[in-house]
């Protein structure tokens, strides 16, 4: 969770107590204590509103199991990176992750282990993407990766690198994790959000339907 809003609140008080405790000082000659105290008080105070302001904040844009980004959020900041993109003449890549059988876990298991998968997986995701780039709770199991001004690797090869972080994550909590991955990249596949979620949909089906068909050989 981000302090902005405990800053400002505590910038504004300081601000203001500062210009009210110089103004005594330079035009009565003293300073007065109430001020001080109520100086104080307004600090605590502003504390506490700019405090509940980051939470409310937080839980807009947060999923609260994975403290991954929600959907609202990703509505929010799409359009701010697509017109970024345009302005730089970059592209913008969007992944579509999809953990395989993961209704298997949680009927084999239990759904705390489900649970538990979802966390270790936006954990592998926040470390192995850049901080400049967003990850989103996009489903139960989905997750959706903007990834602004990719580098030529993430344009050709993708998904390479996420196989081999849930090899690890397999290995890690002693169960067979995988997961089927589509892309889109922006503008070349599309310019609109749900178009460019179409197209990463129907790679992630394809790959999915690829691992199966490999399997059954």
């Amino acid at each position: 969770m981000k302090y902005r809003g405990r800053f400002i609140s505590l910038l504004v008080v300081v601000t203001s107590s500062l210009g009210l405790l110089l103004y005594n000082y330079v035009f009565h000659g003293f300073l007065d204590m109430i001020y001080v105290i109520a100086t104080v008080c307004f600090l605590a105070i502003g504390w506490g509103m700019g405090k509940q302001y980051d939470e409310v904040k937080y839980l807009s844009e947060k999923d609260l199991l994975t403290e991954s980004y929600n959907r609202r959020f990703l509505a929010t900041i799409f359009p701010k990176l697509k017109q970024l993109s345009d302005k730089k003449s970059r592209k913008l890549i969007i992944l579509l992750i999809d953990v395989d059988n993961f209704k298997s876990i949680n009927d084999q298991y239990n759904h705390s282990m489900g649970d538990f998968v979802l966390q270790r997986i936006s954990i592998v995701l926040k470390n192995l993407f850049r901080v400049t780039d967003y990850i989103v709770r996009w489903g139960g199991d989905e997750f959706l990766i903007l990834v602004p001004n990719p580098d030529e690797s993430w344009i050709n090869q993708p998904q390479d690198r996420l196989r081999l972080e849930y090899k690890s994550l397999s290995k890690m909590i002693s169960m067979d994790v995988t997961v089927s991955i589509g892309y889109a990249i922006y503008p070349d596949e599309g310019t609109e959000l749900k178009d460019l979620i179409e197209i990463a949909d129907r790679k992630m089906y394809r790959d999915k339907y690829d691992k199966n068909y490999a399997q059954h050989l």
